[in-house]
């Protein structure tokens, strides 16, 4: 574990104010938490730690440096366990020692990641209180996508506060018996974090250069193996209907998803396989994309903004906000019927991006100064009782 002197230090300066502790372990949990980690640091009223847990470390190093910020405590890197069940107790412990070390007023984790469940059980388990960002996402089914569902669902039975970022999460919360007083509508950080991208961005003007322009990402654990095979298959038939096609694909460390991509489609002149890319660099790819095809959750949210549509080769989304919106479209992982999609796509007139204001699908750019005045009075409360 590394402490980083001078924002560990500051803390022990003076009489202490409460202090907040927020836990990132992968780049799009930095992504998110980067712009409420702005606004703590500008209350006056509490104080605020960082800690990256080590499940992708240079990664959330790397991506709270984009947004000049970086953890004030770093775990060792999460070491190759033999399964899920091994690296979440690793983590838990290696989090529960932590937390109880600093014991802050309350926990923040953000998502649906190994990290996040974590970082809530430690916390749960050492006697803090847990605020959970991005809470009341759903699908359809409580096992699907594994393990993400599984772990949302689980945090919000030991959460204290739930960050809805939508009315339908709320709604979800709601009908799983949260008291509607420990739930806060907020929109999500996301939108913040892609509205200061592209404040910083110059976009350039989309010209017709005669490329259609694909970005691709492929990472799930529901798409490893075979069906990481298939959507190969279906680009590289993508490419083979439409020469002007070009398809740009930052490649996910993970080796269950790297290994099928590389032997498929390393070789293919078509494709243009990258290393995993900084978010702005991401967010300015994905503007000047013709078509994006990605699992993420992320980008379902960003599209709208960016005026790209999206396909999303999943059985099922916990964003039907972005469905709603008309720049997202769920498809089955098959061959043909990602082609078609893709050709329709394509074929297709843009349509104009949705600004992001109140009538924004997933909030108006300002969930973090929400949240970080909702964990104040609620951190403040408690701190006087």
């Amino acid at each position: 574990m590394k402490s980083f002197g001078s924002a560990a230090g500051r803390l022990h300066a003076g009489a202490p104010l409460p202090l907040v502790v927020v836990v990132a372990g992968t780049r799009p949990e930095a992504i998110k938490l980067a712009p409420l980690v702005r606004e703590l640091d500008a209350s006056t009223e509490i104080r605020r730690l960082v800690i990256n847990s080590g499940q992708h470390v240079s990664a959330v190093r790397d991506t709270f440096a984009e947004f000049d910020q970086r953890a004030d405590v770093e775990l060792t890197a999460l070491p190759a366990l033999p399964n899920l069940a091994a690296s979440f107790g690793h983590l838990r412990d290696e989090l529960a020692a932590v937390v109880a070390r600093w014991a802050p007023a309350v926990v923040v984790v953000q998502g649906d990641t190994l990290t996040a469940h974590a970082a809530a059980h430690a916390a749960h388990a050492t006697g803090h209180r847990i605020a959970h960002v991005e809470a009341g996402l759903r699908t359809d089914s409580a096992a699907d996508p594994f393990p993400e569902e599984w772990f949302r669902r689980r945090i919000a039975r030991i959460a204290d506060l739930h960050f809805a970022p939508t009315r339908v999460a709320l709604a979800n919360l709601l009908g799983e018996g949260v008291p509607a007083s420990q739930i806060h509508r907020t929109g999500n950080t996301g939108i913040d974090s892609l509205q200061w991208a592209l404040d910083d961005l110059d976009l350039p003007a989309s010209g017709d250069d005669g490329v259609e322009r694909v970005l691709v990402t492929l990472h799930r654990r529901e798409n490893h193996d075979g069906n990481a095979d298939t959507v190969c298959r279906a680009l590289i038939r993508l490419c083979a209907r439409r020469p002007r096609v070009r398809i740009m694909l930052p490649v996910h460390p993970n080796p269950g998803v790297a290994g099928p991509i590389r032997r498929r489609l390393g070789r293919h002149p078509a494709f243009d396989l990258v290393a995993p890319m900084r978010y702005r660099e991401f967010i300015a790819a994905a503007a000047s994309a013709a078509l994006i095809i990605s699992d993420s959750g992320g980008i379902q949210e960003e599209a709208p903004h960016l005026g790209t549509p999206l396909l999303v080769p999943r059985r099922n989304t916990e964003r039907p906000e972005g469905i709603a919106s008309g720049f997202v479209r769920l498809v089955r992982v098959d061959e043909d019927i990602i082609v078609a999609a893709a050709e329709t796509a394509l074929d297709a007139p843009r349509r104009q991006a949705l600004p992001i204001d109140a009538a924004g699908p997933f909030g108006a750019g300002d969930a973090a100064r929400r949240i970080a005045t909702v964990l104040e009075a609620f951190v403040m409360e408690h701190a006087c009782a």
